[in-house]
């Protein structure tokens, strides 16, 4: 199964090294159940928020550096997908409330038909449903051929179906279908 991982699910370990979202990160990092990656933009949101405190806990550049290298193979340059759009929608205002394969479709050029497939139940880009800075994570998945986009963001990145077959699950719901939660 491969697997994008957002910049919650990193939060999420940094803060829990025994909860759902280090041990998913660690089996990623094995390489055996889960062919785990994440982005550029995911890793440098994620140095940001840990840098300004997490949970009222502020952490140092050196405990942000020995967290990445502990997943070494996950964050390692072949596993850092390259987002093809930015952290900023187009200002092409038509493409609001529409369906995110659509979206992805029209700022990515991607032609994949799957990405198209059942645009009626696919979730859309909506201010306030749907985070629209988390584009460029679901863009940079299609790219990859993830499966999965792995985030604990259920206030704008609701667990669903999103462009074709992929789909955003939580790190609970991830764990419980890999069997270890």
């Amino acid at each position: 199964m491969r697997v994008c991982f957002d910049a919650t699910v990193l939060c999420g370990a940094l803060r829990k090294p025994a909860g759902h979202n280090f041990r998913l990160l660690e089996i990623a990092a094995d390489g055996v159940l889960i062919n785990g990656f994440t982005t550029e933009v995911v890793g440098m949101e994620f140095v940001r928020n840990a840098l300004a405190g997490l949970g009222g806990v502020q952490y140092d550049i050196e405990v942000i550096e020995e967290f990445l290298d502990a997943f070494d193979p996950l964050f390692h340059p072949d596993n850092i997908a390259l987002s093809p759009i930015g952290r900023s929608l187009t200002r092409e205002t038509w493409l609001h409330n529409r369906p995110i394969g659509e979206v992805v479709y029209h700022l990515t050029g991607r032609t994949r038909e799957d990405l198209l497939a059942d645009l009626p139940e696919q979730l859309r880009v909506v201010v306030g449903e749907f985070d629209a800075y988390d584009v460029h994570l679901v863009a940079a998945a299609v790219a990859s051929g993830a499966d999965v986009i792995c985030s604990s963001n259920r206030r704008h990145l609701p667990e669903g179906k999103l462009a074709g077959e992929l789909r955003v699950v939580g790190p609970g719901r991830l764990g419980a279908e890999l069997g270890i939660a």
